[in-house]
């Protein structure tokens, strides 16, 4: 849901997995947990100050997509259309440790809206140390 807001892992095997480190806390984990689905998207190069957006922590739902037209993948997540793509993925695995949950999300669609450079944390001059 919030790719700058968690870390994110492409695990190599058939079926594709990533894995993604939500903190417990955030408005998301809730969402992930209860729903065992959750979608990423991948912001363009330029477009930091819509990462801001979602880097910080949120107690509850609404403002972050608000702010951006998106539409709704086959799995009924959000896939911004400005961005680079997205993912949607089913969770089939968790870890639970210190304030994170760790998801292994098996992707079930992908989407390719604009074939440019993406945003990068270290790009940002952000840190996310959890």
């Amino acid at each position: 849901m919030d790719l700058l807001q968690v870390g994110l892992l492409k695990v190599p095997s058939p079926p594709p997995l990533v894995v993604m480190a939500v903190r417990a806390e955030g408005s998301s984990h809730e969402i992930i947990k209860s729903t065992n689905k959750f979608s990423l998207n991948v912001l363009k190069s330029d477009q930091k100050d819509l990462a801001a957006v979602f880097f910080k922590p949120q107690k509850a739902l609404g403002g972050r997509f608000e702010s951006v037209e998106f539409n709704l993948g086959e799995l009924g997540l959000p896939i911004l259309v400005d961005s680079v793509g997205g993912v949607e993925c089913n969770v089939v695995g968790s870890v639970i440790h210190g304030d994170h949950t760790v998801f292994v999300g098996e992707v079930q669609s992908a989407y390719l809206n604009n074939d440019v450079d993406s945003l990068n944390l270290s790009s940002t001059g952000w840190n996310y140390g959890g």
